[in-house]
């Protein structure tokens, strides 16, 4: 019960957070966004992880992938509330980005709740929406007109989910970060490239001024 309650009091935290966000500056949210799109070089590793590389490849393959995070509410299971809510907007609403945020607790788990984030963006009205999905409720936080034309995907293109984005994440250094960090942010994005066109999933794991990160492509699961 205990557990329960303080994921409780995490999953409020983390969408009194969101609502502050979006809901004092969504416009500037936006240009934020945009100034730290996805650089279009392959997977960056500030930490420095070069002169220990049979350490980590030896913690790779034997640390096993969290539970709580693998128990968690995926993207594409929070869609669908999202997309119902969106089309109630806009009937040419489509995705543009989608986003969650994980933060491991006290004793080092990680929450098995996470509140989904999505943009959509109407071309018909230039119009962005943000919703955002807690325990499988969708609600529409803000909407406004865009700065800028975003580019959206078509469901269809999405065919890879955002348990296997952070297994990739995990398996490609993330549980030796983990290790080596004493509190680690991981974020979770899938969006359009700007510089390919091609739909990517971006997770970070941020530790201090370091970071690892991997991106993989959206539609066939392969490394970038």
């Amino acid at each position: 019960m205990a557990e329960q309650a303080e994921e409780g009091r995490e999953r409020s935290g983390c969408r009194r957070a969101l609502i502050w966000a979006l809901g004092v500056s969504f416009l500037v949210a936006l240009v934020v966004m945009w100034i730290y799109r996805p650089a279009p070089s392959g997977p960056v590793n500030p930490s420095n992880l070069g002169g220990e590389s049979e350490q980590f490849a030896a913690w790779s393959n034997s640390t096993v992938f969290p539970t709580s995070l693998a128990e968690g509410p995926t993207a594409r299971s929070a869609y669908a509330a999202a997309k119902d809510v969106a089309l109630a907007w806009q009937p040419d609403a489509q995705p543009a980005i989608v986003s969650a945020h994980w933060r491991p607790r006290a004793d080092g788990r990680w929450p098995t709740m996470v509140v989904w984030a999505f943009q959509f963006y109407s071309p018909g009205t230039q119009r962005v929406a943000a919703i955002v999905v807690d325990g499988g409720r969708a609600q529409l936080l803000q909407e406004t007109i865009s700065p800028y034309v975003l580019p959206t995907f078509d469901e269809t293109m999405w065919q890879v989910d955002s348990r296997t984005a952070l297994e990739v994440w995990w398996e490609e250094g993330g549980a030796f970060f983990v290790a080596s960090h004493p509190s680690v942010d991981l974020t979770a994005q899938l969006r359009v490239s700007q510089e390919s066109g091609q739909l990517v999933w971006t997770v970070i794991g941020v530790s201090g001024g370091q970071m690892r990160r991997v991106m993989l492509d959206g539609a066939t699961g392969q490394q970038r």
